[in-house]
């Protein structure tokens, strides 16, 4: 509503439309396969032992077992694969009859009309099994698609980004679409991490829904190029596409399409204002929905931002919002 306050009263232009990617974290452990294999164990106990909360939970024989062999793998100074293969199997056993045992419980007719109890159960059943199964794939040497990173964040996933520093981080992708005069006109959160150039028309699309004939250009980085795309998309909206070749580096587009691309690099200092001073850097609401809100306010807390630096450069802007 805000960002179309702002189109409406002509603070954004949208002859241009740079467009870029990042990462937007959730606030999880770092996962692996045996914190997971716990998480499942204590969450069927909780099935098990009837809890509503979390903090109820009483530590069991079963979850004491668990942490002794789990203990065995995080004392370890050297973490070798033998280590970690015993420890998981060892967990995948206690966490298979776990979570068959809560499947009893939560077949009771006692238990079923407790809502708290089916819900985590049917968490349980979907998510706790499937981490259990994508262990035991990984311990076989399978090569893992879509892999849960985390048991109450499981739409997160694991985002290589070919840092030196941190070359994964887990989460979102966040797709961020700025005008260019620096205002965020439209963003996207999606699950996983799906490669950039399947967000080409999504991006190119909304932004000449808002702004129709205005709209006569837009740069994205490599990852978005698709040469029959390119091509494509320029014919269909009427509009220039500055995607550098995504591999032969000496392949030019040509002077104009050059400094519109020049121009792109914007968008990589609004990103990183978001992370710093908006909170996009990670967020802290649960679920994906969560994430999605959590996007929302960022952005809009950057586009609050750039009015006010508008009106502090330009006083009579003010008079636009009486």
């Amino acid at each position: 509503i805000f960002t179309n306050q702002l189109i409406e009263k002509g603070f954004v232009e949208g002859k241009y439309l740079y467009s870029d990617t990042t990462s937007l974290e959730k606030n999880i452990i770092f996962p692996t396969d045996v914190s997971l294999l716990k998480r499942v164990i204590e969450e069927a106990e909780i099935v098990i032992q009837k809890v509503r909360h979390k903090k109820d939970l009483i530590k069991s024989e079963v979850i004491k077992k668990a942490n002794t062999v789990a203990k065995v793998f995080y004392s370890s100074n050297k973490k070798s694969k033998e280590l970690v293969q015993s420890v998981c199997k060892e967990l995948i056993k206690i966490a298979e009859k776990s979570i068959k045992k809560a499947a009893g419980v939560a077949q009771q007719k006692s238990v079923q009309s407790q809502e708290y109890i089916q819900k985590r159960f049917e968490k349980l059943n979907s998510v706790g099994t499937n981490i259990v199964e994508q262990t035991k794939k990984h311990l076989n040497g399978e090569k893992i698609q879509d892999r849960i990173i985390s048991y109450y964040e499981d739409h997160a996933r694991s985002l290589p980004k070919g840092k030196v520093g941190r070359p994964v981080e887990f989460g979102d992708k966040l797709r961020i679409d700025m005008s260019g005069n620096g205002y965020v006109t439209n963003w996207k959160v999606y699950h996983g991490n799906p490669a950039d150039v399947t967000m080409l028309e999504d991006a190119i699309k909304k932004h000449e829904f808002v702004f129709k004939d205005k709209f006569c250009a837009a740069g994205f980085d490599r990852g978005f190029y698709d040469e029959e795309k390119i091509l494509e998309y320029e014919n269909k909206y009427n509009i220039l596409l500055a995607i550098p070749h995504k591999k032969d580096r000496t392949k030019k587009m040509g002077k104009r399409k050059d400094k519109i691309y020049n121009k792109r690099a914007a968008i990589e200092a609004k990103i990183s204002e978001g992370k710093r001073m908006c909170g996009l850097n990670k967020s802290l609401y649960k679920g994906f929905e969560g994430d999605q809100i959590w996007a929302s306010m960022g952005i809009m807390g950057l586009n609050i931002r750039k009015v006010l630096r508008d009106i502090t450069d330009n006083p009579k802007l003010m008079k636009r919002f009486a």
